[in-house]
């Protein structure tokens, strides 16, 4: 039985996040993480996806990026060699099982609450465990809370966007979000401007409640993969970080 949900397993891996033929280039796998990654026109771009081409350019390497859900990114690519997963936040329940290529930005995770809910009061950690926390699955703010001993189902309600933990934020469905504070600002600005138009969405209605951790994020190989790929992408990242390529494609997004 074990054996058949394994091959199960597998195989929804495959349909959820299609490989290219071989030699088309390297595999990469993303998923949406406004505005570090998104689809606009068809074409995946984002700030981390900017660099991430950049280092492969310069790395005269193809990646084919390909964006699925974060989870199945993740067990795909810390399971199958030569595919490259970004961003993935450096946390100590990840150490062991990828190659850690290159850091591509440092983000910062915390939980945020609105202003107005004043009967929610946070000032530790462990303050939060009476509440009820949205969070994107698989995501470095999901298994840093679950290794904090929140658990799923009860105090975090699990979604598999952020946007929508953030709307129901406003709705009062959820008493806080798991995020990082510019993913948050820019969902809160979409969905200003989007067709849900029976509640006002502004930042000026929320607060970061508490910093949870601060960690960078990288491009990561499983392990086993191709050394040399690994080599020349760091000599890529080295040259455009050196060069200031890295800071000045993250300061359009600032």
């Amino acid at each position: 039985m074990k054996l058949l949900k394994g091959a199960l397993s597998f195989i929804l891996v495959l349909f959820l996040c299609p490989f290219p033929a071989w030699g088309d280039g390297i595999t990469v796998l993303t998923t949406t993480w406004t505005p570090y990654v998104y689809e606009k026109d068809g074409e995946v771009t984002g700030l981390s996806t900017e660099i991430v081409r950049a280092i492969f350019e310069k790395a005269g390497l193809h990646g084919n990026i390909r964006i699925c859900s974060w989870n199945r990114a993740i067990i795909t690519a810390k399971t199958q060699k030569n595919i490259l997963i970004y961003p993935l936040m450096r946390i100590k329940q990840r150490e062991d099982d990828f190659i850690w290529v290159a850091p591509i930005f440092d983000a910062k995770l915390s939980l945020f609450g609105l202003k107005k809910n004043n009967n929610i009061r946070v000032r530790s950690l462990s303050d939060a465990k009476i509440y009820t926390i949205g969070v994107l699955k698989g995501a470095a703010m999901h298994q840093f809370l679950r290794a904090e001993g929140f658990e799923d189902n009860q105090q975090l309600q699990i979604f598999y966007s952020n946007r929508k933990s953030i709307e129901l934020l406003f709705r009062e469905r959820v008493d806080l979000v798991a995020d990082n504070p510019l993913v948050v600002s820019y969902e809160v600005r979409q969905l200003a401007q989007s067709s849900v138009a029976d509640i006002r969405f502004s930042m000026d209605q929320v607060e970061e409640v508490i910093p949870l951790t601060r960690r960078e994020a990288y491009m990561a190989f499983g392990r086993g993969s191709s050394p040399e790929y690994v080599e020349r992408l760091q000599n890529a990242w080295t040259a455009l970080e050196t060069s200031g390529v890295i800071d000045r494609i993250a300061a359009r997004y600032r």
